[in-house]
């Protein structure tokens, strides 16, 4: 199963999946509104790129992701699971538990291509798209700010 999300340049998006393409909406203070079928209702999503911290409700489900440096370990618990999220600096998303791989994908020029899930985290599969794509567009805008910095200290 794969879903793509892509970041839109007013801040809205799309998620697509296999049962349809659903059209990501700002809320207020930072979310999201990710929409998704009738019968599965819509989630929220935030990321806070000053916290790196990435936040996800739908539901019953409500939990955070503080990324941590990439020599630390970036874990995070749901319904009793302990999840490691690997680092993203180049552009590669993957959760696992334990040695099971979770979730693996990639970024792309405008979001994320989850490629696998596992059941585990499937019902959240919107959500994490959108979510992996806002921060790696995060991302993406920190280096770029970091570049046209050095550029300008060297006179370019």
């Amino acid at each position: 199963m794969v879903v793509v999300a892509k970041v839109g340049i007013r801040r809205g998006g799309k998620v697509r999946t296999p049962e349809g393409v659903y059209d990501v909406t700002p809320a207020d203070d930072g979310w999201f509104v990710v929409p998704g079928p009738p019968a599965e209702g819509s989630g929220r999503v935030r990321y806070r790129d000053e916290l790196d911290l990435l936040e996800i409700e739908r539901r019953d489900v409500k939990f955070s992701l503080h990324f941590r440096p990439e020599l630390e370990r970036t874990t995070f618990e749901l319904n009793g699971h302990v999840y490691e999220v690997g680092t993203t600096d180049f552009g590669n998303i993957s959760i696992r538990e334990g040695s099971r791989p979770i979730v693996r994908g990639h970024g792309t020029v405008s979001g994320a291509r989850l490629l696998a899930l596992a059941a585990d985290l499937a019902p959240l599969e919107r959500e994490l798209a959108f979510g992996f794509a806002l921060r790696l567009s995060a991302q993406d805008k920190d280096l770029w700010d970091e570049d046209h910095r050095l550029l300008a200290l060297w006179g370019l």
